[in-house]
Formats: structure tokens, C-alpha cells, sequence
């Protein structure tokens, strides 16, 4: 008599058995269909792109942290590029001054751990002169310049956050090795290749990436799989550090004490007979004197002040009574109180950065425009010589998430 069948449970060798079997067979699809390669490519962009935002990421806090570490020397500025595959900015000058830079990603002073991308390639970087740490430039606020113009995969603009649309760093994910490229290890460091960064470039960077550093030096997106060029950009514009310093709780009363002791230092200046006549322009037939704030040198400002007053006071503009007279009429927007003064001294803030009223501060012509950073009637009075300006007498971030783009005005009694 048979025995009516029985579900006996399958054992834990034939379950794994049966398993191998449909990944086998699903594998043999994909692998038919080319879908494997796709997918471990779309794996290894996603790693690109993950440490790229990394990087990213550590640029930007290292820029906004920059006094921490460096006490006295101001915020704002990016390291040099690794140019001896250690992990670290090389000691010493990278470059000339204002000149662009370019190498490895100092993930070591940057406190990250050695990132690499999809491919196992370490990260390359660019930085611009304008916002390097050695040698530093003369001048660096909100206002800098960007170096590098960025392309997509067709040749198409793509735009950094800044005034002039250039990105002041770049930083690369190499990707695989190209036809003709040869990226042999020579144990010099903790990434592949040697420790000449000219000697690797070529073997690294596609499509002339950092090939030529003459500003603006042109970086392009690569895509998967191309066989011109497969690097993966991510990059930083100016704009992108100071939104993140307006972030810090102490922006604020650090850019209002820049002007607190700027107006101070003019307040001195102006005892002598001799200072409006020499730094100041008269404007034709008016009562008041008008022109840049001058340097720390002219003012008798020392040491950190020094410092950061240079690196500002291109932001400042004053007027100034010829005759020594409180003639300037100064209208506290804060407490409504309208006060004469024998001078004033303006603050145009961030630029407006976008409607009819946005500002630019890129070219020569419109860094001598007051309208470029003074707002309504501050910018007609100071440009027609009319003792009348309004704001409120301290710098403010009111919104964090926004430029601070309002005129500061200060009373010189």
C-alpha cells in the first residue's frame, strides 16, 4: 500500500544548494545583459561621489575654523595640496603668491582618514591662490575671487557660488586608469603612484585636467565609462564658505569688531591736518571728502588687527568733512536718532546676489562703483558728495541662511 507523499523540510545544504543555483543563473543573466558591470560601476561612482562630499565637507570646516588653528591668522583660508603623497600639506610655500595649486588631498591635516574613491585611487585637489594659506593673499573676505571654471561632460558652463562663478577648489576623484594612462606604484606613499605630482598627473587626471593652472584654469566633469575622461569633480565657491561662516555664532561681532576697530583707527587719523587731503577725494563742490578705507599701515594698526583689517577694508568706504566740521548727518536705523558727525564710515555688507538690484565685485570697474556695495541713498549721496547716510551702526546676520547684505553706517564724532 503506498504511503501518501509527506513534506519533509528541505536540509540546510540543499536550501544553500538551491540558492547558489538561482544566483548563479541570475549572475549568468546579468553578466549576458551587461548589467553586473553596470551595477558595480553605479557602486563605485556612488563611493566617488560619497567621499568626494566628504572632502568636501572637511574643506569647508577647515576654512571656517582656520583661526582655531591658527591663532591670529584670520578665517577663511583652504590648505595647500599634498605634493609629496603623505597625506599632508607640504611644509612651505605651494606656489607663488595668488597662484593656484595643485595635488593630493591632504586628508592628514585635514583630520580625515585616507579617503579613496570607487576605484581605490586616492583624491586629487586644486585651490586657488585667492584663498590659499601659503603664501596667503593680500586680500581675502566674501568678495574673492574664484580661479577655476568648471565644464560638464558636453563642455557646457557649470557654475561655482561665487560673484565671478569660478570655484576657488576643486577636488577630483580619479577613477580608473584610461587607455595610455600607467599608474605604476612605487611605494613612495600611502596612495598609488610616486611622489611627484607632476610625474603622476597624467596618469591620474583626464581630459587636461590640471594640465594647465593658468587662472582660470578650466576643470571638466567626466562621466562612467568614458574613454576620454572619467574623473568625478565636486568643488567649493567662495560663497559656499562664508554661508558656513554666517553659520558660526560668532560671525556676527567678529565682521562688527573689524568696523569698530577700523572706525577707531580713523577716528585717530583724522586729528591729522594732513589725512583727508592725502587719502580722500573731495567730491566737485560738496562739503564732504570720499574714498576707500586705508591700510592698516596708514592707520597704525599692528599685529593680528593688521591683518584682518587688510584683508577687509577694500569692503569700507568713508566721508569725511573737509573742514574737520560735524557735517555728516548719520541716521541710526536702530534707535531712529539722527546724529552729526565729522565723518562716516560705510560698510556695503554681503553683495545682493541675485534680483535687479544684485550686485558685482568682479571686475576693476565695478569694485570703484560705491552702487556695488552701498544700497538706495547711501550709494547716490556718497557718489554726489551728500553729507546723509543711513544704517544701523553694527554689523548683523539676521537670517543665518541669507546674505547679510545691509549698509553698516558708523558715526566719527
Amino acid at each position: 500500500m503506498r504511503r501518501p507523499p509527506t513534506n519533509h523540510p528541505v536540509s540546510g545544504h540543499a536550501l544553500l544548494a538551491v540558492l547558489l543555483l538561482v544566483a548563479l543563473l541570475s549572475t549568468a543573466g546579468l553578466l549576458a545583459n551587461g548589467e553586473l558591470r553596470t551595477l558595480a560601476e553605479a557602486r563605485a561612482q556612488a563611493r566617488s561621489v560619497e567621499v568626494l562630499s566628504q572632502a568636501r565637507e572637511a574643506l569647508i570646516g577647515y576654512a571656517i575654523s582656520y583661526a582655531e588653528r591658527h591663532p591670529g591668522e584670520g578665517y577663511g583660508y583652504l590648505p595647500c595640496p599634498d605634493a609629496g603623497n603623505s597625506g599632508s600639506s607640504a611644509l612651505g610655500a605651494c606656489g607663488a603668491r595668488n597662484a593656484p595649486s595643485l595635488g593630493r588631498l591632504p586628508w592628514r591635516t585635514l583630520a580625515l582618514p585616507e579617503l579613496r574613491d570607487g576605484w581605490h585611487e586616492c583624491l586629487w585637489y586644486a585651490v586657488a591662490g585667492s584663498i590659499k594659506n601659503n603664501p596667503k593673499p593680500a586680500v581675502l573676505n566674501w568678495d574673492s575671487p574664484g580661479q577655476f571654471a568648471l565644464l560638464d561632460s558636453t563642455g557646457r558652463r557649470l557654475s561655482a557660488a561665487g560673484p565671478d562663478e569660478l570655484a576657488v577648489a576643486v577636488i577630483i576623484a580619479p577613477g580608473p586608469a584610461l587607455a595610455g594612462q600607467i599608474r605604476t606604484n612605487t611605494g613612495a606613499g600611502p596612495c598609488p603612484g610616486s611622489a611627484s605630482t607632476s610625474d603622476d598627473l597624467s596618469a591620474f587626471l583626464d581630459g587636461g585636467n590640471g594640465s594647465s593652472l593658468v587662472v582660470p584654469a578650466t576643470f571638466r566633469q567626466g562621466m562612467t565609462g568614458d574613454t576620454a575622461s572619467n574623473d568625478v569633480l565636486a568643488w567649493i565657491g567662495i560663497d559656499d564658505i562664508h554661508d558656513a561662516l554666517r553659520r558660526r555664532s560668532d560671525h556676527a561681532d567678529r565682521i562688527a569688531r573689524i568696523g569698530s576697530d577700523a572706525a577707531a583707527a580713523l577716528d585717530a587719523a583724522l586729528a591729522d591736518a594732513d589725512f583727508i587731503a592725502t587719502h580722500l577725494a573731495p567730491a566737485a563742490g560738496a562739503p564732504v571728502a570720499t574714498g576707500l578705507l586705508p591700510s592698516a599701515a596708514v592707520l597704525g594698526l599692528a599685529g593680528e588687527d593688521a591683518a584682518v583689517h587688510d584683508n577687509w577694508r577694500d569692503q569700507f568706504r568713508i566721508a569725511a568733512c573737509i573742514d574737520g566740521s560735524p557735517c555728516v548727518s548719520v541716521h541710526d536705523t536702530d534707535d531712529g536718532a539722527t546724529r552729526l558727525c565729522r565723518a562716516a564710515l560705510l560698510l556695503g555688507g554681503e553683495r545682493i546676489r541675485e534680483g535687479p538690484e544684485r550686485q558685482q565685485r568682479t571686475t576693476t570697474a565695478e569694485r570703484a562703483d560705491p552702487a556695488q556695495y552701498l544700497e538706495g541713498d547711501n550709494a547716490h549721496n556718497y557718489t554726489a558728495g551728500i553729507p546723509w547716510f543711513a544704517g544701523a551702526p553694527l554689523f548683523r546676520a539676521g537670517n543665518p541662511s541669507r546674505p547679510a547684505t545691509q549698509d553698516v553706517v558708523r558715526c566719527i564724532p
